[in-house]
């Protein structure tokens, strides 16, 4: 913990009152236990007062700088070497001293999206695929002084904020906003992200130096939520959804939302005595209305009140996993937020090469479907041309981990798809194979069609089961199921006796696909099709 004069807290409230008397402050990402990130420049900032000498010190580093006429400061380390050992980092002003301990040094990763990256271990029941299987001993009877976790605190913001607030509880009532080391049975594991724990594990047995992971991730969140303000004035499409969220912002007061609020008592109390009177069940007592610029989905909101605040942050890469809300939203404009994320994190992280790993959403329904047009196939294609058209991106395809609602189970298999990647392509390490095969080229072959694809590696592809989760369709756009095989490796034949002069294929193109097309070494192809062009609203399924 920071140690000044004061006896540390953890409430916000109370914590924010004795921040006021000291004026040496540190930014919150700073506490005990925290990871710093190895072989990069390290900045540490906060602030103190006006003019005020600022000494750091770490690891046999001492830095000094002044604080300008906002109090504002900031040093920055040399690139540090991997350190398991805890060690202490101070800062000093005058007879002020700000301690943070057992501070070890390793690999740091940013966490982001929405429910599926946020969904605890706690809750993930049978996430390794079966009940009581080796990931949940591990979580419920191992310590890992190595893996330090933190989850910034849940907030939208209609300006950019300097700093997050420590010391709000989650749902399971530990703080957020500092550091944890993992320890068994402590709720801030047992409630830390289930995919996040997973690839803090693995990424420790591949590079042996400790792990910190740092979640920003939100349920129920769109990708306009994690756009920066400036990528949404980029984006035309997205001026009417950040004009009404704003006009609803501006009109919204403390006062005014009292008001209405004594105004829809009243009626709600006059329509329960009815109720009542008549034998009836009572309406539902209504609500206040709360800020809409704190609303999870503010254009920017969560960006600016979660993801600002660590633009200093030294980090090696990002782990994202969003989608699902944009399903049942049709105002974002998906296709341009969603490569906005990458952008607008990379601009204000000040890295325009930052590795960042995109998860594609899985489908949902209660089994597998050969063709339905819904929405989903379409976003999950729009997230591919996303990757494909970002540089340093990773891509790991979930849909043939499918569950009954919106929330996949199994986490640690898909953990181990984002680490195929980040191995080879953010470490180095030679010989391994980490993306699903893609479609590259097709054509029309003796009343057949032959599709080509780019495999990483030259890896074969595998075709398993039947049907093949495949769909073709001529010139009248009717598509029926398709036979396949595979020729020449990385090419497939697709054909039907109903279809004698084909135009068009599609895979998985339905709510919840059948994924039977797979890399030799494992992953699986994502929704793929050979027509283009924007398919009409009205021939979309919700």
């Amino acid at each position: 913990m920071k140690t000044i004069a004061w006896i540390p807290v953890l409430l916000s409230a109370a914590f924010s009152t004795v921040l006021q008397a000291s004026e040496l402050q540190l930014a919150a990402v700073f506490s005990d236990h925290m990871v710093l990130q190895r072989e990069l420049p390290v900045r540490v900032w906060g602030r103190a007062a006006a003019g005020a000498t600022v000494r750091v010190s770490f690891a046999d580093q001492q830095r000094q700088v002044t604080a300008g006429v906002d109090g504002t400061w900031q040093a920055e380390l040399d690139p540090l070497a991997a350190a398991s050992e805890g060690r202490e980092l101070t800062v000093t002003a005058g007879e002020e001293r700000v301690s943070i301990r057992d501070v070890v040094v390793g690999e740091v990763w940013l966490l982001g999206g929405q429910s599926n990256m946020e969904m605890p271990l706690w809750w993930r029941g049978d996430s390794d695929g079966m009940k009581n299987a080796e990931g949940t001993r591990l979580v419920l009877g191992t310590d890992h002084p190595w893996l330090r976790v933190l989850t910034i605190p849940q907030r939208a913001a209609r300006t950019a904020q300097e700093d997050f607030v420590p010391g709000e509880r989650d749902g399971d009532g530990v703080v957020t906003g500092r550091w944890y080391a993992a320890q068994s049975r402590h709720e801030a594991i047992s409630g830390f992200s289930a995919l996040g724990y997973f690839l803090g594990v693995q990424l420790h047995e591949k590079l042996g130096v400790p792990i910190g992971l740092i979640d920003t991730s939100w349920g129920g969140t769109i990708a306009a939520a994690w756009n920066s303000r400036t990528s949404l004035e980029g984006i035309p499409a997205a001026a009417g959804l950040v004009s009404r969220k704003s006009a609803l912002a501006d009109a919204w007061s403390p006062e005014r939302a009292r008001e209405q609020h004594q105004r829809a008592l009243g009626e709600w109390e006059r329509l329960s005595a009815e109720a009542k009177a008549a034998g009836r069940n009572p309406p539902g007592r209504p609500e206040l209305q709360p800020d809409p610029g704190q609303d999870r989905n503010y254009p920017a909101g969560p960006f600016n009140g979660m993801i600002w605040p660590l633009r200093k942050f030294a980090l090696r890469g990002v782990f994202f996993y969003q989608g699902e809300n944009n399903f049942f939203d049709h105002e974002d404009p998906f296709e341009q937020t969603y490569p906005g994320v990458v952008q607008s994190w990379r601009d204000a992280l000040r890295a325009p090469e930052l590795p960042f790993c995109l998860f594609q959403i899985c489908g949902w329904e209660n089994a597998d479907i050969l063709y339905l047009q819904t929405k989903m196939p379409i976003l999950q294609e729009q997230q591919h041309k996303a990757h494909l058209s970002l540089s340093h991106t990773g891509f790991v395809v979930t849909g043939d981990y499918p569950h009954v609602d919106i929330h996949p189970m199994v986490k640690r298999v898909i953990a181990e798809r984002a680490l195929r990647w980040a191995r080879a392509e953010v470490y180095g390490e030679q010989g391994l194979t980490w993306g699903s095969p893609s479609l590259e080229s097709w054509q029309v072959e003796n009343g057949k069609m032959r599709l080509n694809f780019r495999t990483y590696g030259d890896e074969a592809i595998l075709l398993k089961g039947d049907p093949a989760g495949l769909v073709i369709a001529g010139a009248d756009g009717r598509f029926v199921k398709a036979q396949a095989r595979v020729v020449n490796r990385t090419s497939l034949l697709v054909w039907s006796d109903e279809v004698p002069e084909p135009e068009m294929v599609r895979y998985v193109w339905s709510q919840r696909g059948m994924y039977r097309l797979y890399s030799a070494s494992g992953l699986p192809i994502g929704a793929f099709r050979t027509d283009s062009g924007v398919i009409p609203r009205e021939q979309i399924r919700d």
